[in-house]
């Protein structure tokens, strides 16, 4: 599957995103929220509705950090870089592309699925105190933001 420029962007990735987190999230017996973000919300180096989203997703995080906290809940945002998923395989596929990619990424890594889910376990089960954050997870890929596709 190659990932290109999705017009449905913010509606998947921001109004859906707030439609179920209004309407299961905001009660007294909610603990913890965590969104999933993404370390292009921060730099802005990825296809432009994708970086809109992303970004209502950090801003949203905050809203929602503020109205959970009376009920001593948590609502944080996780914002992984690159992953190694299928979605992604039409670049980590490439050599000449996974190079460049890994040219710009300090730790010369993607997360693994699994390392993205320790952090998520975290943010939701461990963590009582951290709320409003949005946690870039990437290998220090957002340091350089020079966004490399095919």
């Amino acid at each position: 599957m190659r990932r290109t420029q999705n017009e449905d962007d913010i509606e998947i990735n921001l109004k859906s995103l707030i439609k179920v987190t209004e309407k299961y999230g905001i009660q007294d017996s909610i603990r913890s929220i965590l969104n999933i973000g993404s370390a292009s919300a921060h730099t802005g180096s990825e296809f432009p509705e994708y970086c809109a989203s992303k970004g209502g997703v950090v801003a949203y995080t905050k809203n929602v950090a503020l109205r959970v906290a009376r009920f001593g809940a948590t609502c944080n945002s996780l914002d992984p870089g690159g992953v190694l998923t299928p979605l992604n395989d039409c670049v980590i596929n490439d050599p000449e592309c996974w190079r460049q990619i890994m040219d710009e990424t300090p730790l010369k890594k993607w997360a693994t699925p699994h390392e993205i889910a320790q952090w998520a376990y975290f943010l939701t089960v461990v963590n009582t105190f951290c709320t409003g954050q949005s946690i870039i997870v990437d290998g220090g890929e957002s340091i350089n933001s020079n966004f490399i596709w095919k």
